[in-house]
């Protein structure tokens, strides 16, 4: 069972940080997972929200905003908001990266970056199914994860029109009839966000194969 700090680790450290993402690799965690979008003037800058007021001392769209006008924001404890090149720089050949796309049309540009940035196994994720779509047509090999909250009709047929690899599924989402199906048909199930040790306990019985936590050290 893989060990994934969400965000880094965002239940210690600002979130989407370079100190959040040194913090889960001090727990020894398998894969970092962050959020991955564009600037204005098209840089690729880690953040999860569209916007930054929730996590920086700014506001407004980060799509409305400059990569210098981004990097003048605090994002908690004296950070800033890194660049993808910043993030791949400092995690290449020390840990597996779990890369959610948050906004359409940036697939191709970081698939890019990540092949000339960082050595290591990648896991490109995406609520946007489309994204991971095209990241299989441009890296065939590539591990992708789609990305799902609810159960849907067909249990395996979302996984199969994204063609990926892998599923994250929201912990209130699970069943272990739906974990057996994914896995019966050939994915590796992954569970997000799973916080407390009673819920981390009980997706330890369903044998999901990854679990997702702000806090990758109780897992």
């Amino acid at each position: 069972m893989l060990r994934i700090g969400h965000r880094g680790a965002a239940g210690y450290e600002p979130e989407n940080t370079l100190r959040s993402i040194e913090r889960a690799i001090t727990h020894c965690v398998d894969f970092v997972e962050f959020d991955v979008q564009r600037t204005r003037d098209g840089y690729l800058v880690l953040l999860h929200d569209k916007r930054v007021d929730r996590t920086t001392n700014g506001s407004g769209y980060l799509a409305d905003l400059s990569l210098a006008e981004v990097r003048k924001l605090d994002a908690g404890k004296g950070e800033i908001i890194p660049t993808l090149q910043e993030v791949l720089r400092l995690t290449s050949g020390r840990v597996g990266l779990m890369l959610e796309i948050i906004a359409s049309g940036i697939a191709e540009q970081v698939c890019r970056m990540v092949h000339d940035e960082y050595e290591g196994t990648v896991i490109y994720a995406s609520f946007l199914h489309t994204e991971v779509l095209q990241v299989r047509r441009l890296l065939p090999d590539a591990r992708t994860l789609a990305l799902i909250e609810g159960i849907p009709v067909h249990p395996t047929g979302f996984a199969e029109d994204a063609g990926v690899t892998h599923v994250g599924l929201a912990i209130d989402s699970l069943t272990k009839d739906f974990v057996r199906a994914l896995q019966q048909g050939g994915y590796e199930v992954f569970a997000y966000t799973a916080n407390d040790p009673r819920d981390i306990a009980w997706l330890r019985q369903l044998q999901v194969d990854g679990i997702i936590s702000d806090y990758p050290d109780r897992v």
